[in-house]
């Protein structure tokens, strides 16, 4: 038996695919291209209501969505992997920075992406109000990722205690918004996690296929 993980590309299943890579646990991966709006469809639905990635079947047949909720399961279920840490003290700043992550950056790129789903049903909206929203949320997600950035007691990674699922999370949410060059000059040492991930020999392969 194995898990059905559900995502695209470079999505917020790449994280998922990540942690399951990590703890070397078989996955049969379903396509959903976002460029096709697979995700909006009827079937896609039955799994996910609220229609957006991931979504992971277990060996169970439990169906699971919101990646970071997907990626503490699995670290519950596998805590031998000791992706969380053990310490009461490091682990409540792991859980803390995963949800800040989850609940202020992740919904602003959907925003940022997205402007059009966030007017008002129904009402024409000029291109130019919605590229003001798009560009408003860019700011956002700007200004929360340096919160983050400033957060970082480790190296490379996130945490002082060493490598986490903190760590994955954040590495995959970075390459998004179209940001490359004020992620490099602005953000080092996310950067620095992401190149950590790249090279870890039980990730590498996953980062590739999602990120080139």
């Amino acid at each position: 038996m194995h898990y059905i993980l559900y995502g695209d590309k470079g999505s917020g299943s790449a994280a998922v695919e990540l942690l399951l890579a990590e703890l070397g646990l078989d996955v049969d991966t379903r396509a959903v291209p976002l460029d096709k709006d697979a995700q909006r469809a009827d079937d896609f639905a039955a799994l996910n209501p609220e229609r957006k990635l991931p979504a992971l079947v277990t060996p169970e047949g439990e169906t699971l969505t919101e990646s970071a909720a997907i990626l503490l399961t699995l670290a519950e279920r596998h805590a031998a992997a000791g992706l969380l840490p053990i310490s009461m003290r490091e682990r409540a700043q792991a859980l803390r920075w995963l949800l800040f992550l989850a609940s202020e950056l992740y919904p602003i790129i959907e925003i940022h992406d997205y402007p059009a789903r966030f007017q008002p049903e129904g009402e024409h909206t000029p291109p130019a109000r919605r590229d003001e929203l798009s560009g408003h949320a860019r700011t956002i997600w700007q200004r929360r990722w340096l919160l983050f950035e400033q957060a970082a007691a480790g190296r490379p990674w996130f945490l002082p205690t060493g490598f986490s699922l903190l760590d994955i999370y954040c590495a995959v949410l970075s390459r998004w918004g179209q940001m490359d060059a004020w992620r490099t000059s602005h953000l080092p040492h996310v950067d620095g996690i992401a190149r950590a991930i790249a090279a870890r020999a039980s990730l590498a392969a996953v980062w590739r296929r999602h990120f080139d």
